[in-house]
């Protein structure tokens, strides 16, 4: 597969910005978050032979309803202004790096992302790669677009890459739709004066920045020399009721009438997928150490958790970070079909509970994410701890992102260079399957891919 920059810009707001509106501080929580871009790329095909859409008339739409969004977006034109930690986006209109690409060389889209190493080759379709410490050391534009046509059969690609420290996977989703229902309305209507709400941007509010710091040093992308390695790993909708059936001992002891939850499938499929860490750590630890600790972090969209709740357009970092903390002893029997498992259940279930109305509130009004990110820290460097970070990007509609030429038939992230990482995304539009993304040191793949369980459940 060859993939070739024909064309290059950069698209501005439609409108400039207002003055009141130039500085967008970053809240607290942004100010948190990782010093790294999110990848998206969402895959499109050519259309049928009846109803196909020119691929120029494709690009210039994109270009055209980019614009229009951007003004309504307006921090993801602007430039993070870098001191000793980021406070606030300079909303100038710069704009944003576009580009369009010719794939060539290659099968339908169709057939390419079914290839088994086309995972590895998704980066070519993003305007940058991620993982470029460079890049990130910067980490001074919010947002560039990549759209990239592929020659044969028409299909598309559109890959992102999003700072951060302005917005997390919600507001993402909230973008791209946004930017789909513009160019939707040019392609059906002939116009772009679609009415989108836009953002809202009270998390700045909510959880106003520390003025003198937040006393926390924010890590940057590990300059290691090995490469960690990412796998895709499938799981289909009757191999996650598979699990939740398995959790089904401690559902039934709980009072559903108080307003009990079973176990959801991303909270069965992550405390599988955190028993399989601890499974391959074990065989390779256990006679060395006399006890072991495992610590999952958890990533939650507080949102819906706040009360008043807020909507998902609230535009921002709004991300609570739990930690499930697991310990064993060499004495405790361990490994597969060992019963466990429910056990990490529990303690991702439970961890996840505790953000709730008052944990949201102590977010805002005292020190907890500094000593919570201390202590998660510490966990990590004390040297008995196995840390394994978790996110989900389940349910979040980027299948709906529709710009006039149908929904995506695939949506997915790229290989990324931080260890221990697992994400969840809807394998496609039903939101039945879910597709993870694993990144672990190369040895340890070599164990986690062979896991008797796991390849008992993967598609």
């Amino acid at each position: 597969m060859k993939v070739d920059v024909i064309f290059g810009e950069i698209i501005k707001p439609s409108h400039p910005t207002p003055t009141h509106l130039k500085t967008h501080k970053l809240s607290f929580l942004d100010q948190f978050a990782l010093r790294i871009y999110i990848p998206l790329l969402l895959y499109y095909t050519g259309g049928d032979k009846e109803n196909i859409i020119d691929t120029n008339t494709r690009c210039n739409v994109i270009k055209k309803s980019l614009d229009k969004t951007l003004t309504k977006f307006y921090p993801l034109a602007g430039k993070i202004v870098n001191e000793e930690i980021e406070r606030f986006v300079d909303c100038n209109d710069d704009g944003v790096d576009f580009c369009e690409t010719k794939v060539s060389n290659c099968h339908e889209l169709t057939q390419v992302i079914k290839e088994p190493d086309f995972l590895e080759q998704v980066k070519l379709f993003l305007p940058f790669d991620p993982s470029d410490h460079e890049k990130t050391a910067s980490c001074a534009s919010v947002l560039s677009v990549q759209v990239n046509v592929f020659e044969d059969c028409g299909g598309m690609v559109i890959g992102l890459c999003v700072n951060h420290k302005v917005a997390d996977a919600s507001s993402i989703a909230a973008f791209v739709n946004d930017w789909a229902t513009i160019a939707r309305g040019m392609v059906m209507n002939g116009s772009d004066r679609q009415i989108v709400k836009g953002p809202s941007f009270e998390v700045q509010s909510l959880f106003p920045q520390k003025e003198n710091g937040t006393g926390f040093k924010i890590p940057s992308f590990p300059k290691d020399e090995t490469v960690p390695v990412t796998k895709k790993f499938a799981f289909e909708a009757s191999k996650l009721a598979e699990l939740k059936e398995r959790c089904k001992f401690f559902d039934d002891t709980e009072d559903v009438r108080d307003g009990y939850k079973p176990t959801t499938r991303v909270e069965a499929l992550s405390s599988f997928l955190w028993k399989c860490f601890i499974d391959i750590d074990q065989a390779k630890t256990k006679a060395a150490a006399p006890a072991r600790v495992y610590l999952a972090t958890n990533a939650v969209n507080i949102r819906s958790r706040m009360v008043p709740q807020l909507p998902t357009s609230s535009f921002g970092n709004m991300v609570a970070i739990t930690d499930a903390i697991f310990t064993i002893n060499n004495n405790e029997k361990t490994g597969i079909n060992d019963p466990y498992y429910p056990k990490l259940v529990q303690k991702f279930r439970d961890a996840v509970k505790r953000v709730d109305g008052e944990y949201i509130e102590a977010l805002q009004s005292t020190d907890l994410l500094l000593n919570n990110m201390t202590k998660l820290l510490e966990h990590v460097l004390n040297g008995q701890t196995l840390s394994v970070s978790f996110t989900s990007w389940c349910r979040f509609p980027f299948y709906e992102a529709d710009f006039g030429w149908g929904k995506p038939i695939w949506v997915s992230r790229c290989p990324i260079s931080m260890k221990n990482i697992v994400v969840l995304v809807d394998s496609d539009s039903s939101g039945d399957g879910i597709e993870v993304y694993v990144t672990l040191d190369k040895e340890d793949m070599v164990e986690f891919e062979h896991h008797e369980e796991l390849l008992a459940l993967i598609s």
